[in-house]
């Protein structure tokens, strides 16, 4: 094999290591990036829950505020009804 032949093998060698080492560390950025990504879908996960939890109590409080609007509702309408018939007798 001639000398120059040879050389080329060496230069196309070095170039195919140097593109294996900047494929090597580019693979460890991504394994990086992902493995913070999976950390922070996590996060978002945790914080899912949080909120799903405040939403259920929020909820079951709406509940029982409706409950309560409703006994309010029906208490101001016997007190106008009681009132009224007091009005109705006193004018009468």
């Amino acid at each position: 094999m001639s000398e120059e032949r040879l050389e080329r093998l060496e230069n196309m060698m070095g170039q195919l290591i140097g593109m294996v080492g900047k494929v090597l560390g580019e693979q460890q950025d991504m394994k990086s990036d992902m493995q913070e990504m999976k950390s922070d879908i996590k996060e978002i996960n945790q914080r899912l829950d949080r909120v799903e939890n405040r939403l259920e109590r929020v909820e079951t409080e709406q509940v029982r505020f409706n409950d309560s609007i409703h006994y309010l509702m029906d208490k101001t309408t016997q007190h106008d009804h009681d009132i009224h018939v007091f009005k109705t007798r006193i004018f009468k």
